[in-house]
């Protein structure tokens, strides 16, 4: 029995060492020895410069020449795609979604610059910090990102934006900004108390101005995040319930003892079954969203 649990505690520390060793690897742009994932460039005429970006494929990806996958656009992707892809491929060979593609998006130094909306300062301490410019990012990913994914690789009409802490308050921007450019949205931890809760006044205007609204939104945040992040969500979820047309499918979960460095690993595998359940739903009553977070 001793030896047992030995043997299962030694095959744990090497586990988490070689999760260790991949996730700084990918930091630092080592190669990394997995075909499934591809880093590419794009030279962006929109943003003005080369934009690298990750590409995980799927398991069944190169023995399954005629099948198509759902695509994931994943904020932040240098910290956020390989547990965002690696939860998806073990979801999907337990039957709790399909495979999917999923595409990292790193930020480097252009993270306040691209993931603050317009209106709002890159820098929150700093009254003379230039506007967001999240509009002219979202072009990169209209224009050039997603049609060049999308003509590289089988992709199935259906993509979804994930994003963590600013990448999610990039998130309910793009939601607000560009309603059709995305199928599905996930926020993980929105930094939505930025210039005092401007996007929940803006999310509350939208939804009023929106009531043909179709869609799919998944928030969430960790139990234990700060009071300025959770009063934040509080009123967006308020809002939601009162505002959300009959079309948008949503959900807010927090996610219990998660603080703001882990809620968005804990929190993905709800949203991706969540929307798979969606996606399977055999009526339109079934698959609505529930107005009530999880405690």
């Amino acid at each position: 029995m001793k030896r047992t649990i030995w043997i299962r505690w030694m095959l744990s520390l090497v586990l988490v060492a070689a999760a260790s060793w991949l996730a700084t690897a990918y930091w630092f742009g080592r190669d990394i020895p997995d075909p499934s994932i591809q880093q590419r460039t794009l030279a962006s005429s929109v943003l003005g410069e080369e934009r690298t970006y990750f590409v995980h494929l799927p398991d069944s990806y190169a023995r399954s020449p005629k099948q198509r996958y759902p695509v994931f656009y994943v904020l932040d992707g240098t910290s956020q795609s390989v547990h965002t892809a690696n939860t998806a491929e073990l979801m999907a060979r337990i039957g709790a979604m399909p495979e999917a593609i999923v595409i990292g998006i790193p930020s480097g130094d252009a993270r306040n610059r691209d993931y603050t909306p317009p209106g709002m300062r890159q820098d929150a301490d700093d009254g003379s910090s230039g506007d967001g410019q999240a509009d002219r990012f979202l072009g990169f990913l209209q224009r050039e990102l997603i049609p060049q994914v999308e003509h590289e690789f089988r992709t199935a009409p259906s993509r979804t934006l994930v994003g963590n802490s600013r990448g999610g308050l990039l998130v309910m921007h793009a939601f607000i900004a560009q309603p059709s450019l995305f199928d599905a949205w996930i926020a993980n931890s929105p930094a939505l108390w930025r210039d005092d809760a401007a996007m929940v006044t803006r999310l509350d205007r939208f939804l009023r101005g929106h009531r043909d609204l179709q869609g799919r939104l998944f928030l969430s945040l960790g139990g234990d995040e700060n009071p300025k992040m959770t009063a934040a969500y509080r009123k967006a979820i308020a809002v939601l319930r009162r505002e959300a047309p009959p079309g948008l499918r949503w959900r807010a979960s927090t996610t219990p003892g998660a603080v703001h460095d882990d809620n968005a690993r804990k929190a993905t595998p709800v949203a991706l079954h969540w929307l798979h359940r969606l996606d399977s739903a055999a009526s339109p009553s079934s698959s609505r969203g529930s107005p009530t977070p999880r405690r």
